[in-house]
């Protein structure tokens, strides 16, 4: 029974883990939303080239959420972009 119980726990932790996802930077996420993003989504203005409204990063489980004016992405704690 204590065998059941440590890989219950040890699976557990590992959940924790990858919803916390604490390896991931808001500012390397931001940049790379940024880099992959803000020309399509209207971030920058495509006359000027100026930035309309800034992305903001926020924690959500298992990644991170990055909403702008027009919408958001949520970023995997794989670094996909949805």
């Amino acid at each position: 029974m204590k065998i059941k119980v440590k890989i219950i726990l040890i699976l557990a932790l590992l959940v924790l883990l990858f919803a916390w996802a604490p390896w991931m930077d808001d500012k390397a996420v931001h940049d790379e939303v940024f880099e992959e993003r803000a020309r399509i989504d209207g971030t920058i203005d495509e006359r000027t080239g100026e930035l309309v409204c800034d992305y903001r990063v926020a924690w959500f489980p298992f990644g991170r959420w990055v909403a702008s004016c027009e919408g958001g992405y949520f970023v995997t704690f794989w670094g996909k972009i949805l």
